[in-house]
């Protein structure tokens, strides 16, 4: 979550996602490899091996799923389950349960997340607006870094709440540029269980050349869930602190479209 917003508290009991909505239910655990065999296994294994952040495989993929919120099979197929931590560590799991998928196509990183809550009579949805105060609703939240260099002024910040409103900047924590307005494709769905958010982000707002892409991305995905009890922020890679703009404990993306090696 943004620097300023809440007091963190641990919450309540697990959940998952509707039936209707075709997702899985965030319980499974995430290796730092996809599914899918891969020519590049041995150098993304020894890769991870060597990081202390969570580390997982972006494979890229010839047709796009369709942007509709339903989690499709090939997401299952393709990419790694990413699961989530309380943001400033410890052992405790969350009671609302997040996973996250992502692949890529030539033209778009694609992330689908399932928001699992016991509490969606506690769902906040309030903000409309574009550049709005997105973070103080229920809300997912990515941060990419495509150069892996982790400044603190480095990385781009895209914020979706469950009603598809975002807002997307780049720039430090607490010293945010708005001005920034990536084309992308949203779409969300709330069920009885869970509520689900697909994003298409183009791989041209991220990087200054696609024909020139790094291997390897410094990238977070965060959650903030309003409880009966309380607020629950975690992400797939824990800061270890109340703040989400820590890009030194950015997870790594091992992106299969990259064509620059960075990892040296």
């Amino acid at each position: 979550m943004t620097t300023n917003v809440r007091t963190l508290s641990a919450a309540l009991a697990a959940a998952i996602l509707a039936p209707a909505l075709g997702v899985s239910s965030g319980r499974e655990k995430a290796p730092t490899t996809g599914p899918a065999t891969r020519p590049a296994d041995k150098a993304f294994q020894a890769f991870a091996k060597k990081q202390s952040v969570p580390t997982a495989r972006v494979p890229q993929v010839k047709k796009a799923p369709k942007i509709d919120g339903i989690l499709d099979p090939l997401y299952k197929k393709e990419a790694t389950p990413l699961s989530f931590r309380f943001l400033a560590g410890g052992q405790a799991r969350p009671k609302a349960t997040t996973t996250v998928y992502a692949l890529t196509t030539d033209t778009d990183l694609i992330v689908f997340f399932n928001c699992g809550s016991p509490d969606m009579d506690a769902l906040l949805a309030d903000v409309r607006d574009r550049d709005g105060q997105v973070w103080n609703d229920d809300s997912v939240e990515l941060f990419i870094d495509p150069t892996n260099k982790r400044a603190p002024d480095g990385y781009r910040h895209i914020i979706i709440n469950s009603l598809g409103t975002t807002a997307e900047a780049k720039g430090p924590g607490g010293a945010e540029d708005y001005s920034w307005n990536p084309k992308l494709r949203v779409k969300t769905k709330v069920g009885r269980k869970a509520w689900t958010v697909e994003v298409a982000i183009p791989l041209k707002a991220l990087v200054a050349d696609v024909k020139k892409i790094n291997r390897v991305w410094a990238v977070n995905f965060n959650r903030m869930a309003y409880l009966i009890e309380g607020t629950e922020d975690t992400a797939w890679s824990p800061t270890g602190a109340a703040s989400s703009h820590v890009p030194a404990r950015f997870g790594c993306l091992w992106m299969e479209v990259g064509t620059v090696d960075n990892t040296k």
